[in-house]
């Protein structure tokens, strides 16, 4: 029996971590808008949130992944994933301004699929890319405390 050395050097590429990301930064974008809206810890809420507000969020994260996801995640293997993984977390990091609009979850999820498309292309994680991975986690912890107690 003979074999190629060409299927011997052959090198499988990792399945694409990106859809797992994004549904893990849009689950978790639409529980913590639903915690938001339905469940007052502090009791300060006049009236009980409404679904239709909840719904109104949904449509947003929606949208928000659409462009993340869509225009700077899929496009990231062409140039500069690093950045964009460090822009998407300072923008994530800073839509916690809006925490209540379910945006941080999906912008940190985001910045890390970026990041791992970095070190896919390196091999190992770079620079511009551990700054984004560090930008999305302190994007979440934030973003989980607002949603329960804000």
């Amino acid at each position: 029996m003979t074999t190629s050395s060409a299927s011997l050097n052959a090198t499988t590429a990792a399945p694409s971590r990106t859809p797992l990301l994004a549904a893990l930064g849009i689950a978790a974008a639409a529980v913590l808008t639903a915690v938001g809206t339905f469940w007052d810890v502090n009791n300060n809420d006049a009236e009980p949130g409404k679904a239709s507000d909840w719904l109104i969020c949904l449509g947003i994260i929606a949208v928000t992944a659409a462009i993340a996801y869509g225009l700077v995640v899929r496009t990231a293997d062409t140039g500069n994933p690093g950045r964009r993984a460090v822009i998407l977390g300072v923008v994530a990091f800073l839509s916690n301004a809006v925490f209540w609009a379910g945006l941080p979850m999906v912008l940190a999820s985001a910045a890390a699929a970026c990041a791992f498309v970095d070190k896919d292309e390196r091999g190992s994680f770079g620079g511009a890319a551990k700054a984004g991975l560090v930008l999305a986690v302190l994007t979440a912890i934030p973003a989980v405390q607002l949603a329960i107690f804000g």
